[in-house]
């Protein structure tokens, strides 16, 4: 992977050996504003954040508290502060961690219909979060209320019509599932992998999956207004990319054909990922199908575009060996290594979801699994251009929500970016939020 240098970066000068300090203490600043800026009921607690609602004729862009769940929500800045403390044990990030998901434990019922198995968005994710944050915090009771929702979420779900990607249905829970290892939650893995073989579409492409339908069934089921469920039409082709599309449900295939050995897993996960490849051009990368006209639109991101993609590739190689997998990621890192090297000369944002934190994971798996030096160094640019341009100076960090400022949340937000700078400092001890493996 060779790529060429954008010149006008901001550097600070630090040494790899002072980088990982440097990227925990920009993680420990964020931690302490987000326990100065949280709000206290008891012994929970919340944040101010961006949020769209309805007024008059569609969505307009709001400020209000934060829900439960891991994408937006306190459960997710509850993991970032519950990591963070893990080593320090400081009694302010702990303490606000827990407040965080007590928040998050408290509200589940204000989760929609439907998003029970969801991961990002629904009871799964909360429960997941409160899993892993409570053994961070040393707290069983904690790690049990969630074990006791993750049990809840499955007795719930309507696996048939459940959605089907990662964010918020099948895709998403078949890893988490895994990794948390119960009896029960092999068996609703290997459902919701039956589920996505069941809804498949086969065309001489591949395999896809309409999951703009389901997006436009939870936002009719949400009460949201007719042009915005509209947004999600039936006639889009088939999404890609890892959030919503083929890339993430090829791989949640490829999760399950491991953890069972079942054969049909493995041959419907390289056929999504057939699809996904069918749309690709050396030049445009892979576009984003959401707009009607794509042929200019090929984003690099986790949720759309190259990094995503390219984290799904290198997932897939690590557990199939297939050399195709591993030459489809080092594409992406190229694409994404260009994408990445002009935002941080000009526009951009910080998030996991859509900035230059979400692509900097794709960089960071390639330095592990391939011995990437060329990664090492992006992921490192990305962390130094922050460190220079918002955490020494202070300025705010910009965030995933346009023209809504900072954002205290996991996947748009500061939370997020502290997240990242966890991950440089140590990625061996913090797990990724954006590769759930099991």
């Amino acid at each position: 992977m060779t790529v060429a240098p954008v010149s006008g970066l901001p550097f600070t000068g630090l040494s790899a050996t002072d980088l990982p300090a440097a990227c925990l203490a920009a993680a420990t600043d964020i931690g302490y504003r987000l326990a100065r800026d949280a709000m206290w009921d008891g012994i929970r607690c919340n944040w101010f954040g961006p949020a769209f609602d309805d007024f008059g004729a569609g969505q307009q862009l709001g400020f209000g508290t934060l829900g439960p769940t891991l994408y937006d929500g306190t459960a997710g800045i509850a993991l970032f502060l519950a990591a963070l403390q893990r080593d320090s044990r400081d009694p302010v990030v702990a303490g606000t961690a827990a407040g965080a998901i007590e928040h998050a434990l408290s509200r589940v019922e204000d989760v929609p219909d439907g998003l029970q198995i969801g991961l990002y968005t629904g009871w799964l994710g909360i429960g997941y979060a409160a899993i892993l944050a409570g053994r961070d915090l040393c707290r069983a009771d904690i790690v049990a209320r969630g074990e006791a929702l993750v049990t809840r979420a499955i007795e719930a779900v309507d696996i048939a019509a459940a959605p089907l990607d990662v964010m918020s249905g099948h895709a998403g829970a078949i890893p988490a599932l895994l990794q948390l290892g119960t009896p029960q939650g092999r068996a609703t893995a290997i459902a919701c992998g039956d589920a996505l073989l069941a809804r498949a579409h086969d065309s001489a492409r591949g395999l896809s999956w309409d999951t703009t339908g389901d997006m436009r069934a939870l936002a009719e089921t949400a009460g949201l207004t007719d042009d915005v469920a509209r947004w999600f039409d039936e006639e889009r082709p088939h999404l890609t990319g890892h959030s919503h599309g083929a890339a993430g449900i090829g791989l949640a295939l490829f999760e399950l054909a491991h953890a069972t050995g079942e054969r049909r897993f493995a041959d419907a996960a390289a056929r999504a990922f057939a699809y996904e490849d069918s749309w690709f051009t050396p030049q445009r990368g892979w576009p984003d199908l959401r707009h009607t006209d794509h042929s200019g639109c090929a984003p690099s991101a986790w949720c759309h575009g190259a990094a995503g993609i390219g984290l799904t590739r290198l997932r897939a190689w690590q557990l199939t060996g297939a050399p195709a997998y591993r030459a489809a990621a080092v594409e992406a890192m190229r694409l994404a290594a260009q994408v990445v090297l002009s935002a941080l000369a000009g526009v951009h944002n910080y998030s996991l979801c859509h900035g230059v934190a979400g692509d900097a994971e794709l960089f960071l798996l390639a330095a592990s699994l391939l011995g990437d030096g060329e990664a090492a160094q992006l992921a490192a640019t990305v962390a130094l251009h922050g460190l220079s341009t918002y955490a020494q100076s202070g300025a705010r960090w910009p965030c995933g929500v346009a023209g809504a400022g900072e954002s205290p949340s996991l996947m748009l937000g500061i939370a997020g970016t502290g997240y990242f700078f966890l991950r440089m400092a140590a990625p061996q001890r913090t797990r990724s939020v954006l590769l759930i493996t099991p």
